[in-house]
């Protein structure tokens, strides 16, 4: 069997919500926050539980992190923000839906308009270090409700977006996040 991003880091986000209530879960989760915007490199103390779960092959062998080592890591970092101050997990483990169908639940409880705006400056990114930072700001965001969010996907899309898919991974997020305002209407019409 052949390890993915995806099944990657949903083994790590497996592991990560069974114990995220107990001491070592809780500590392990706010190492992985307090990470946030760091050089992996610089980020030692989290490299316990990251890179026990990553197969060889993705690890790097320059010194340089991976792709599959940014993406796995970035993701883990958005889901110990979400995840905090939650007793139950926030990750949907079905990983169908991308982040785009997680944050279109912004658009009904807050000011559309402004989501629309932070959602539009996220996805015109030009780079993936300007796209995660935008992220960051919308996934502190979701934190306020119990919006479920595939971060294994998130992690998946995150892989490809930084192997020249930018593109394909944007019209998807786009796409699932404004067609929510189709989908309401039809529902409302009916």
């Amino acid at each position: 069997m052949t390890d993915t991003v995806f099944k990657v880091t949903a083994r790590i986000i497996k592991r990560l919500s069974s114990i995220a209530q107990t001491s070592s879960g809780k500590a392990t989760l706010a190492k992985l926050r307090n990470s946030i915007g760091r050089n992996l490199a610089q980020t030692a103390e989290v490299w316990p539980d990251v890179f026990a779960e990553l197969p060889e092959s993705f690890l790097s062998k320059t010194g340089e992190p991976t792709k599959e080592e940014l993406s796995i890591f970035t993701s883990l970092q958005l889901y110990a923000l979400q995840q905090q101050g939650k007793s139950e997990s926030i990750e949907s483990f079905d990983g169908k839906d991308n982040i785009g169908e997680a944050l279109k639940s912004l658009r009904n409880a807050e000011d559309s308009n402004a989501i629309d705006r932070r959602f539009n400056v996220m996805i015109t990114a030009t780079t993936f270090n300007e796209l995660t930072t935008h992220l960051r700001y919308l996934i502190k965001l979701l934190r306020k409700g119990n919006t479920k969010v595939s971060y294994a996907k998130l992690a998946d899309d995150l892989f490809w977006y930084q192997n020249g898919f930018e593109d394909r991974v944007k019209l998807r997020w786009g796409q699932s996040y404004y067609t929510y305002a189709a989908k309401t209407k039809e529902n409302t019409d009916k």
